[in-house]
């Protein structure tokens, strides 16, 4: 069996990464795949219809995308463990299982091991999956002046909140080793770009610490392997593109529906 647009990836022993390219929750995991060096297969998902340029709905996604990712969102992980086959999905759940799948010191720790500084770190994510993502995609959504400033002051309000968390000496969140944190944290923050160019949003000058971390942490050469769009288009544009629909509140995709 070979891999195949219609039939999808054929699942062996290494591990196949579901993802597309303009998913934040699927840069995640790659970035966590990158960061801890553990063989996969790429394998991009295309979630839109290609006659109507409309995102699929649950029901029109392919069969064999729905068995590796029952959710039937990116990301999600699949190999052959002693024939049967095994799935992780949803972004987070992914990052923790790579961290139980190549552990130190086959592969670099991205959890710190002290018991409270990793309940530290998985507070961090939770609140910015519960806080801060839901109203990115809302800033884009919302289409009223009123709307739009107050989703602006809790975005402000969030990102105080994670330059308080951050560890004192840094330069990463939980001190000088590159976290899970980094990784649920950075792909949001490569968006921000596209806030500033839709809703005169952008990352606060106060927020120094936070901006230096960013600096630092989109030199890494992992973060820097994810920016990649479909052939012949250039990354930052690609995506300013495809958020265009966000700020119409024209797009049909999960996350529209999810956070509107």
């Amino acid at each position: 069996m070979t891999d195949n647009a219609e039939t999808g990836p054929a699942i062996g022993r290494e591990l196949t990464f579901l993802s597309s390219w303009f998913c934040p929750f699927a840069q995640r995991t790659w970035l966590v795949l990158l960061e801890k060096g553990v063989q996969f297969k790429l394998f991009e998902v295309s979630l839109k219809d290609p006659k109507t340029g409309l995102w699929r709905q649950y029901e029109q996604k392919p069969e064999w995308f729905l068995r590796l990712s029952p959710l039937g969102k990116v990301p999600a992980l699949a190999y052959e463990e002693d024939t049967t086959l095994q799935t992780v999905y949803e972004s987070c759940i992914c990052n923790e299982f790579l961290e139980d799948y190549a552990p130190p010191p086959e592969a670099p720790a991205l959890l710190p091991p002290h018991p409270a500084t990793r309940a530290r770190c998985r507070i961090i994510i939770d609140r910015f999956n519960v806080k801060f993502v839901p109203v990115f995609y809302r800033i884009l959504l919302r289409q009223d002046k009123a709307s739009q400033d107050e989703c602006a002051a809790t975005l402000t309000e969030e990102l105080l909140w994670l330059e308080s968390m951050m560890d004192p000496q840094g330069p990463y969140f939980a001190g000088e080793a590159f976290s899970l944190v980094d990784c649920a944290l950075l792909p949001h923050f490569l968006r921000m770009y596209i806030l500033k160019h839709y809703r005169g949003f952008e990352l606060p000058a106060r927020c120094r610490r936070l901006n230096e971390w960013y600096a630092q942490a989109t030199q890494r050469p992992a973060v820097q392997k994810t920016l990649t769009a479909p052939e012949n288009q250039e990354y930052e544009a690609a995506l300013l593109k495809h958020y265009s629909k966000y700020a119409d509140s024209t797009a049909n995709s999960t996350s529209a529906k999810d956070f509107k």
